[in-house]
């Protein structure tokens, strides 16, 4: 049970005194087109019994919150009054996400006083499938469309697998974005730069992590995978700038979710946290 280790160690970390600046974590659920019943119940199994495990990091239970969400009518309600607490607080939220579209119930919270929202998703795919209804892939889409003061800038597009129409709607929404290619440990330094201009123009950050992406597969599954110290040099960029706001890993099997890799982001985040408490 290395998660389970992981977490109760981190709860000896956190400081009562310190209720902002710091992360709790949450597991969240949805449903989305086309996504079968099957699928949604084994990624929602996953899910919860990982939010047990993520309550033990909570050492202020008087402003955490490490409830497991499937979202659908009330408990929708409630994933939205626990974001809007986070940023009352100050407190940055993590969310073990089965679905990027998920990031869609974070963003009311961030833009409720206009100010400007900078999307850092890192994942080989863009997420932005045009349609008219919410489906799978259409994270983005929808995000841009709904909220005038978002934009994206995504960082390991595979672009040999991407789609011309899509990489012209990229380039029409104005997003930036790095190839898979340009994410290699050669291209630190000019991925630092970029990111650096990016986060400069951005009042707040919200960042989403495909980790499929990071993850390699299993037998027919082989795909490239974006190089984790990459992943953890960019997110420590991000955090230690103090505009992000919220924080998702997207994945909906155990593979993933109790990956190597979304341990080390884990990881990271908790030898963050005492550097942003002491900014505060």
């Amino acid at each position: 049970m290395i998660m389970l280790s992981l977490f109760k160690r981190y709860r000896l970390h956190r400081t009562s005194s310190h209720p902002t600046s710091t992360f709790d974590f949450m597991t969240v659920c949805q449903r989305v087109k086309p996504m079968s019943l099957v699928e949604f119940e084994f990624a929602q199994q996953s899910l919860d019994v990982a939010s047990d495990w993520l309550y033990q990091q909570q050492s202020t239970p008087k402003y955490a919150d490490a409830s497991h969400y499937v979202l659908d009518g009330q408990t929708q309600a409630k994933y939205q009054q626990a974001l809007n607490q986070s940023v009352a607080l100050g407190v940055i939220p993590v969310a073990f996400a089965n679905c990027h579209e998920i990031l869609l119930h974070s963003l009311p919270a961030l833009t409720q006083d206009g100010a400007s929202v900078g999307m850092v998703h890192i994942g080989h795919g863009f997420e932005l499938k045009q349609t008219l209804d919410l489906q799978v892939g259409s994270a983005f889409h929808f995000a841009l469309s709904r909220f005038a003061q978002a934009k994206l800038f995504c960082i390991g597009i595979d672009t040999e697998h991407t789609h011309a129409q899509t990489l012209e709607y990229a380039e029409d929404l104005g997003c930036d974005w790095v190839s898979h290619e340009e994410c290699g440990f050669l291209n630190r330094t000019q991925l630092k730069a970029q990111l650096s201009g990016y986060i400069e123009h951005c009042e707040q950050l919200v960042i989403n992590i495909d980790l499929a992406s990071l993850v390699p597969g299993n037998g027919l599954e082989t795909h490239k995978v974006l190089d984790n110290q990459v992943v953890l040099r960019v997110l420590r960029q991000m955090v230690l700038s103090g505009k992000v706001r919220y924080i998702q890993l997207v994945g909906a099997k155990d593979k993933l979710i109790y990956s190597k890799q979304a341990k080390e982001i884990v990881d990271e985040l908790m030898n963050l946290a005492p550097h942003l408490v002491h900014a505060a």
